[in-house]
C-alpha cells in the first residue's frame, strides 16, 4: 500500500484559468524532469508512503497535544475531469484539489500550532494501528515515526512559504 501525495505553490489566477487536467499536468511526478528544480526552489512537495499517515495524525487522531478544529491542508475544492482514450469508449479520469491562497493561510496558520515531534509521539499506537489498517508491508517502526514528523515538518515550512508569498496550491494524489 503506498500514496504519494504532492502539492505544488501556484499563482492563484491559475486556478481559474486552468483545467483539471492541466492543473493536474502542472503537478510533477518523481521522475519527470521538472521535479528536481521545481522542488529545490520550494514550490513542490511530495511524500512517499507517509501522505496518509500525515492526514491521519493532523485530521483523525485524538492526541492529548493537539487539540485544534480541522485542517484544510487536505481539504479544499475537488476539480474532476476526464476524457475518452479509445475507441471502446474508455474514459480516465483526473482529479485535483485546490487551495486558494486564504485556504493556504488557514493552513499555514493551523500548522503553526502543530508539534510534529509531540504529535507523532502522542499517536504511537494510533499510528501503528494505522499502519497495520492500511495493509503497509512494512510494521510501524520509530524509524518510522521519525520519517513521519520530518514529512510533517517540511509540511510547515511549505505552507509557511506559500501563506507568506500569497500562493495558491494544487494537490494531487497518486497511488
Amino acid at each position: 500500500m503506498s500514496v504519494d501525495f504532492f502539492w505544488r505553490r501556484v499563482d492563484g489566477r491559475l486556478l481559474d484559468e486552468l483545467t483539471p487536467e492541466e492543473l493536474a499536468a502542472s503537478v510533477p511526478h518523481w521522475s519527470d524532469n521538472e521535479f528536481r528544480p521545481l522542488r529545490e526552489a520550494g514550490t513542490l512537495m511530495a511524500v512517499e508512503r507517509n501522505g496518509c499517515l500525515m492526514h491521519f495524525a493532523l485530521m483523525g487522531a485524538d492526541a492529548p497535544s493537539f487539540r485544534v478544529a480541522r485542517l484544510p491542508v487536505y481539504a479544499g475544492e475537488r476539480r474532476t475531469g476526464g476524457k475518452e482514450v479509445s475507441e471502446y469508449g474508455f474514459i480516465v479520469g483526473t482529479e485535483v484539489v485546490v487551495l486558494r491562497s486564504e485556504e493556504v493561510r488557514d493552513a499555514s496558520d493551523f500548522l503553526r500550532q502543530v508539534a510534529v515531534e509531540d504529535l507523532v509521539r502522542d499517536l504511537e499506537s494510533d499510528l501503528a494501528e494505522e499502519v497495520e489498517s492500511l495493509g503497509f508491508a512494512k510494521p510501524w517502526s520509530r524509524e518510522w515515526a521519525d520519517e513521519l514528523a520530518a514529512d510533517l515538518g517540511e509540511l510547515k515550512r511549505f505552507f509557511a512559504a506559500a501563506a507568506a508569498a500569497g500562493d495558491a496550491m494544487v494537490k494531487f494524489e497518486s497511488g
